[in-house]
């Protein structure tokens, strides 16, 4: 069995260099002055006072005074299953651009968090503005086989551009791992993929644009991604304070009331 499974990951290494060694100059130059400092790394503060990465996001959005960045809810929100609910962390969020080691921590605040058990695996934050990051532009859905670019912080050590494919656009089953509801999510073949990439963006290389967020892996050889569809949604009914199930206040968790989950 060991055997399969190294002739398989070197073939998908193989594929997936081969594929990336075949990328225009046009695609190059969008990584490298777009998608790679638009990306950046989620931290948060032990009691000790450290330090600890959790995921990848990415800014999406900025207005006069702050940027707003989107990684996964798994990454630093909490829910209430028997209430319906979610809501940040009680700890202190950081965002570091991660340029060539250069670790500068940007306070981050939260925006909102996904109620993950219905599928939004998302946790929208924001900084201020003392460090400049380009910011990527929300997309649409990909389609069977797009190419697709990703960069995340696997295993914590620091961010790498990934390439790869989309192998599935709806996953048609209920596949819940934990409290992850993932039906309805998009499958990929994109090798290299590991824990510390989950909230990364996958940018579809014709739209230059994200077409999903990276959240996990299937058997540890199916990457799995949230459509960005799913996001505008969740986004759209939480500025308008029309997303029933995050509470800012996790202390009102407790006493708040249930909600229905079947609720659009």
């Amino acid at each position: 069995m060991k055997k399969v499974i190294i002739l398989c990951s070197t073939i998908l290494l193989s594929l997936s260099m081969a594929w990336a060694s075949g990328l225009s100059s046009q695609d190059k130059a969008y990584i490298s002055s777009n998608l790679y400092p638009a990306t950046a790394l989620l931290y948060s503060q032990n009691e000790e006072g450290s330090m600890v990465m959790r995921c990848t996001a990415t800014a999406i959005s900025e207005d006069e005074n702050s940027y707003q960045f989107v990684t996964a809810s798994h990454c630093g929100c909490v829910e209430n299953n028997e209430r319906n609910t979610v809501s940040p962390e009680k700890i202190y969020f950081f965002i570091s651009p991660d340029v060539n080691g250069n670790k500068i921590y940007l306070k981050a605040d939260t925006v909102g968090c996904g109620y993950r058990t219905r599928g939004d695996d998302y946790f929208l934050l924001k900084t201020d503005k003392s460090v400049k990051f380009p910011v990527i532009p929300l997309g649409t859905d990909p389609k069977i086989m797009d190419q697709v670019f990703n960069v995340g912080s696997p295993l914590g050590l620091g961010k790498q551009v990934l390439s790869g494919m989309v192998s599935s656009t709806y996953l048609d089953r209920p596949v819940h791992v934990d409290d992850i509801d993932w039906e309805g999510a998009i499958l990929l073949q994109l090798f290299g993929i590991n824990g510390g990439s989950s909230g990364s963006s996958l940018v579809c290389v014709d739209q230059k644009a994200i077409c999903g967020f990276v959240v996990g892996s299937i058997a540890d050889t199916t990457m799995v991604a949230v459509p960005v569809s799913r996001f505008i949604k969740f986004r759209d009914a939480l500025l308008k304070g029309q997303y029933h199930w995050y509470l800012a206040d996790p202390d009102k968790a407790l006493s708040a009331p249930s909600r229905d989950k079947s609720k659009k």
